[in-house]
């Protein structure tokens, strides 16, 4: 399906960030209206049951806070190494933006299809789980939005994702996953990444409209390296209050305005595609002998979802489907991903 394309895919992500690049006039900060900062926390749970599957990506679950907005970085109270980071990457103090910090700690597992069966699978992906920290920049307008983060975890044993797993299906009455002791090894694990995003709206004025956000991010490290560029559509209520952390995945991010006074909500439907070239899940151990499969660089994801603030709450749920991962199976993955925050 992918072969030959990435010439294509890659000449037309060109074509359409230069365009939106153009197209996105961003708004002194002086005429945004900047509230009054918040503190808010998520809570998220990803898992392939939601889409009526089970098997390679199968669950993940996160916890994640932060507050904002704030004028400044330093208003962020972000520690002054991720700042400088984040500066590395293009994120500068900018009297025109609005920003914030936001933290997770979370936890994926992976399995095969066929959990039932104690013996090692070549053909399939191979046990795997991630117990990792997630430290982000926000810095966005109402036209565009940067991102940055760090990742740092640990894959293998010591990230609890078999004691996890084993413990949700005992009470579920779900099947006992049985090939754990074919899992990766320890390892620590790190990932670098930035992302910009333009936005242009279309409103229709009662405050619902449609807007349409262009997305180009970029990912290295042992995690997981890959480059991306995503195209989502969205309706809905107050959508330039909600852009800052849009994803083809949102269940991964979370909103820096969570959980405002007015009410916000919006439908969407994005499509990415991605080159991944490398990924821990896939490929195995960075440094010892693992299960592994063969990586499959070209990736075609799509999601779709909706999100409701209103208040202190805020909740997101999407379903999101990829290709294949892996050469040795052909077919498309999905999952599920619910989000619930509060603002304190």
């Amino acid at each position: 399906m992918f072969v030959n394309m990435r010439p294509a895919v890659f000449g037309c992500l060109a074509l359409l960030f230069s365009q939106l690049s153009f197209a996105a006039s961003d708004l002194p900060f002086a005429e945004q209206e900047l509230e009054n900062p918040d503190t808010f926390v998520t809570i998220t749970v990803e898992n392939d049951l939601f889409a009526g599957r089970d098997g390679g990506y199968t669950n993940g679950i996160g916890y994640s806070w932060g507050r904002g907005p704030y004028q400044t970085l330093d208003e962020t109270n972000s520690p002054k190494w991720l700042q400088s980071m984040a500066h590395a990457f293009g994120i500068h103090d900018d009297p025109q933006h609005f920003n914030a910090a936001t933290y997770s700690i979370f936890q994926g597992i992976q399995t095969p299809s066929d959990i039932t069966n104690p013996n090692f699978e070549p053909d399939d992906l191979p046990y795997a789980g991630i117990l990792g920290w997630r430290g982000t920049i926000h810095s966005w307008t109402k036209t565009r939005a940067d991102q940055f983060n760090l990742v740092l975890g640990m894959v293998g044993p010591a990230s609890l994702a078999e004691q996890s797993q084993k413990v949700v299906h005992k009470i579920t009455g779900s099947d006992e996953p049985m090939g754990w002791d074919y899992q990766l090894h320890n390892e620590p694990v790190f990932a670098l990444q930035a992302r910009r995003s333009w936005r242009h709206e279309i409103k229709n004025g009662d405050g619902h409209g449609v807007d349409f956000i262009g997305i180009l991010e970029a990912s290295g490290g042992n995690y997981t390296s890959y480059v991306a560029g995503t195209y989502m559509i969205r309706w809905g209520l107050n959508l330039e209050r909600s852009h800052a952390a849009i994803s083809v995945l949102p269940g991964r991010g979370i909103n820096p305005l969570a959980g405002t006074n007015s009410e916000e909500y919006y439908v969407f439907f994005g499509v990415q595609p991605r080159y991944v070239f490398n990924d821990i899940f896939v490929d195995g151990n960075t440094f010892r002998d693992s299960p592994s499969v063969t990586i499959k660089n070209e990736r075609l994801i799509y999601s779709t979802g909706f999100v409701w603030n209103w208040k202190d709450w805020g909740l997101l749920f999407s379903i999101a489907e990829t290709t294949s991962t892996f050469e040795e199976r052909k077919g498309n993955a999905r999952f599920g991903s619910l989000s619930i925050s509060y603002r304190l």
